[in-house]
């Protein structure tokens, strides 16, 4: 069975170019434009793995992963943030928030898909 990815940012650009680098590799690709729209996609969906920004109005990544590691049916899903909040502490409110891997932009396409089969 095909692995689902929910893609979640804000921005059309960003989310289309990571939907491509990742469609590239057999994933079944959703997209979401923020946290709220996010969950909405959970609930109606098995997902396997999440890619998310970090800022995005209505719902931010981290209010997103704080959400979904209390909620015991999601609990398990990996979450791949992908920002351009380098900071150590950044980094910090990210895995407290409960995300699996912190990737800083720019980053490569290669990077991206290590990640996301290192977790999958």
């Amino acid at each position: 069975m095909e692995k689902k990815i929910l893609i979640v940012d804000d921005c059309d650009t960003t989310r289309k170019l990571l939907t491509y680098i990742v469609k590239e590799k057999g994933y079944k690709i959703i997209g979401a434009s923020n946290g709220l729209e996010a969950l909405e996609v959970l609930a109606q969906n098995q997902i396997d793995l999440i890619v998310t920004d970090l800022n995005m109005p209505q719902m931010d990544g981290l209010e997103m992963s704080k959400t979904i590691r209390g909620n015991e049916a999601y609990r398990e899903i990996p979450i791949i943030m992908v920002t351009t909040e380098a900071s150590e502490a950044d980094k910090k409110m990210g895995f407290e928030a409960g995300v699996t891997t912190y990737l800083t932009k720019p980053f490569t396409p290669q990077k991206l898909l290590y990640e996301i089969q290192k977790v999958i």
